[in-house]
């Protein structure tokens, strides 16, 4: 990790001593790609992660330069995303949208490459989803529902730039427990459902995708 920190600092004093480059002062992109979720649940002292699942995120992002000094922006948007897990005999299936408030760092490599690392949070509210179990469908959110509407975390992102194109890979880790304590297990003739009995639920995405700066 410290040599990881010394590696950023050491790209970021490049980026400002390099000359002759001008830095746009906003960036408007849109990207998408490929989601790899799972969550992480707790049940008094054990705890563990339930097998992944395959989804798919697309977002408008839109950047804005703190200083024209410094390599620096500013990330906000707006985006959708679907995660969730499967577990025993169910199947997870939330669909979110997602609001980032991110720190890029915009390291100029050659004269059409760039490094982008970014990192800090995010807030996303669900939109809708099903469990699955091995008859039944079930919604996830509402008054029946298992899970609060309500996500925050953390996210870490790392990528490479060509002209406008970018291919990046990133992680957002869930700080908030999304299970909900006053939850009631609707009926379920399987007993399919009895899985769900956990303390805590904790989203996990892991990301790779695409995209265009306009």
């Amino acid at each position: 990790m410290k040599r990881l920190t010394i590696l950023l600092f050491l790209l970021l004093a490049v980026g400002t001593t390099l000359r002759g480059q001008e830095r746009e002062k906003n960036l408007l992109s849109i990207r998408g790609g490929l989601t790899v979720a799972h969550l992480r649940a707790t049940l008094d002292n054990l705890s563990g992660i339930t097998a992944t699942r395959a989804g798919y995120h697309i977002e408008v992002a839109d950047e804005v330069l703190l200083h024209r000094r410094l390599p620096l922006y500013i990330e906000t948007g707006i985006g959708f995303t679907s995660g969730g897990g499967s577990y025993d005999r169910l199947a997870l299936r939330p669909m979110y949208f997602r609001i980032p408030l991110l720190l890029n760092a915009r390291i100029r490599l050659a004269r059409q490459w760039s490094l982008l690392a970014s990192a800090g949070g995010w807030y996303a509210v669900g939109l809708g989803g099903k469990i699955r179990s091995s008859t039944e469908w079930y919604d996830l959110f509402g008054e029946k529902g298992a899970l609060r509407r309500a996500d925050a975390g953390v996210r870490m992102s790392l990528g490479i730039e060509w002209r406008r194109l970018l291919l990046r890979a990133g992680y957002d880790l869930g700080c908030r427990n999304i299970l909900k304590r006053d939850y009631t297990l609707p009926s379920d003739p399987d007993g399919d459902l009895s899985a769900l009995r956990f303390n805590t639920l904790r989203s996990r995405n892991l990301f790779i995708g695409i995209g265009y700066r306009f």
